[in-house]
């Protein structure tokens, strides 16, 4: 990312809604399939709230990234963090393996994934949220130096590649999904500029509020329910059998 996403992710994650909501929505999920206790490797962990969050519920968590500014911000909040570009993920060393928001930053994304793979206990689970469609391209992807965005059939095709069988997989960020698309379509039209800044931005502490009400009620709707529409998803899986990658 460049190193502006990092200094918006240091000064806004914990008050943004966005990331509240969406800490709040992989907690849970994380919450319904693994027990406290269990070892995550919070894979791209950036600032560390999705860590500090899952500490918080009782998980053993290690942070990796190569940004040593990021992990900085981790170690400073009690999350051992390893840099992934001097450092190896130990083998079977984890029982889950979090990639919040990482695998769009890839150009191989499927090698990443084999490779998360050996750090996984028997029995271990991947996690992973990525943004969804590529007509909601903003400012937002060209900050973060995103690769691509993601159907529900391009995320699960790249997790079969790389050796997992889905377990669980949904949209999330559908009640705003409207609103988001309407909002991202104005400005590729009429403010073509935003395309190279982020849609980050400080907002009233009603309407962040708000937003964040509306984003966090699907952590509960997604316990009976997987949406068909989304501007992100969210999948769950499991190391399954190989599936060789087609020339």
């Amino acid at each position: 990312m460049k190193a502006i996403a990092y200094q918006i992710m240091e000064e806004t994650e914990e008050s943004f809604w966005w990331y509240r909501a969406r800490r709040d929505i992989i907690s849970a999920t994380i919450g319904r399939v693994l027990p406290p206790g269990c070892a995550i490797v919070d894979f791209g962990c950036g600032t560390g709230t999705n860590s500090a969050a899952l500490q918080s519920l009782g998980y053993d968590v290690i942070g990796a990234d190569v940004s040593e500014r990021a992990l900085a911000v981790c170690r400073c909040k009690g999350i051992p963090a390893v840099n992934l570009t001097t450092e190896r993920l130990g083998d079977g060393s984890a029982d889950c393996v979090l990639a919040g928001d990482v695998l769009e930053h890839l150009q191989d994304d499927v090698g990443a994934l084999v490779d998360l793979r050996r750090t996984l206990r028997r029995g271990g689970l991947l996690v992973a949220a990525v943004p969804a469609y590529e007509f909601l391209w903003s400012g937002e992807d060209y900050v973060s130096e995103h690769v691509r965005r993601y159907t529900r059939s391009t995320l699960i095709r790249s997790v079969r590649l790389a050796g997992y069988e889905p377990v669980w997989c949904s949209y999330f960020n559908c009640l705003l999904l409207p609103v988001i698309t309407a909002i991202k379509l104005y400005k590729r039209l009429f403010v073509p500029r935003s395309m190279y800044s982020s849609d980050v931005t400080a907002l009233p502490q009603w309407q962040n509020e708000a937003l964040y009400k509306i984003f966090a009620f699907e952590a509960k709707l997604l316990r009976w329910l997987r949406f068909p529409v989304g501007a992100s998803l969210l999948i769950v899986a499991r190391p399954g059998s190989w599936k060789k990658q087609p020339d």
